[in-house]
């Protein structure tokens, strides 16, 4: 399925990509090789990608140090490229990462009771609405480790909070608990395909799917038949990166430049891989 390289706002890339029965990539990165091996994958594929940063990566690294870097990226970029920010519990972290370039910013306020959901997720949205920046949200608890964020059970989100915390908020894109989790799956999750296929239809709300790693195909092709518009991978390009040091250590190999350059190769190859099975 085709879908324009050219660069628009990142709702409108969404809403795209959902019309076209694809899903964009959404992929975590946590330096500049896992960076550059997600645009140069998107370029191969001459696809729009997603680069989207922790709050514990931001931190780390620094707002303006990341935004700076990431936004050479993504003018250098050969494709659309955007920047998003993922699982932001702190809605000033999220203010700044809107003046440092971010294209789309997630309050996840969703351990809390939905009426205090909705109050800081528009808080963030009246701040960076204006400024042409996008608010991600989530509605229930989806289960799993993501960085420092922790959950040891799901809370299932309903159709009816779903469609509330919408309309009260204004948010861009809804990211609901459906029975994915964040993580490697121990066992085959269940998950809602009857919320998503409702939400799909909504006109100005693009569905995301989080908890990428380790989905079948199938399942995926399911989802974003029924709307998911963003899929985020997370683990799989740890593990990429993870793997390929140990293998290059156990070598005994004193390389620190070749070594960034398997693993940008193996993160590479990743995104690749996930790009393909969302654009068909």
């Amino acid at each position: 399925m085709s879908i324009s390289t050219k660069k628009k706002s990142y709702k409108e890339a969404l809403l795209e990509a959902r019309d076209s029965k694809i899903a964009l990539g959404a992929f975590n990165i946590f330096n500049f090789t896992s960076a550059k091996a997600v645009v140069n994958a998107a370029e191969e594929e001459n696809r729009p990608v997603i680069i989207q940063t922790s709050t514990k990566t931001v931190k780390q690294i620094g707002v303006k140090e990341l935004g700076s870097m990431l936004r050479f990226l993504a003018e250098q970029a050969k494709v659309p490229v955007y920047i998003h920010l993922d699982h932001c519990r702190d809605p000033e972290l999220a203010k700044q990462c809107v003046d440092a370039g971010w294209d789309s910013v997630m309050l996840d306020a969703s351990d809390e009771p939905l009426e205090e959901n909705i109050r800081i997720t528009k808080e963030v949205v009246a701040y960076a609405s204006p400024r042409g920046v996008a608010v991600e949200g989530e509605v229930g608890v989806i289960k799993g480790v993501e960085e420092d964020i922790v959950a040891e059970e799901e809370k299932p989100a309903t159709y009816e909070d779903t469609i509330r915390y919408i309309n009260e908020t204004g948010i861009d894109a809804i990211a609901p608990a459906i029975g994915t989790a964040h993580g490697f799956y121990k066992k085959k999750p269940s998950i809602n395909y009857e919320l998503v296929e409702k939400l799909g239809t909504l006109k100005d709300c693009p569905v995301v799917l989080h908890g990428g790693t380790g989905l079948s195909d199938e399942t995926f092709r399911r989802l974003i038949n029924l709307g998911v518009a963003k899929v985020n991978v997370s683990t799989a390009l740890k593990h990429a990166c993870i793997n390929t040091a140990k293998e290059f250590l156990e070598a005994s190999k004193l390389e620190p430049l070749e070594l960034d350059q398997r693993i940008e190769k193996a993160i590479k190859e990743t995104v690749q891989g996930y790009i393909r099975l969302f654009s068909n």
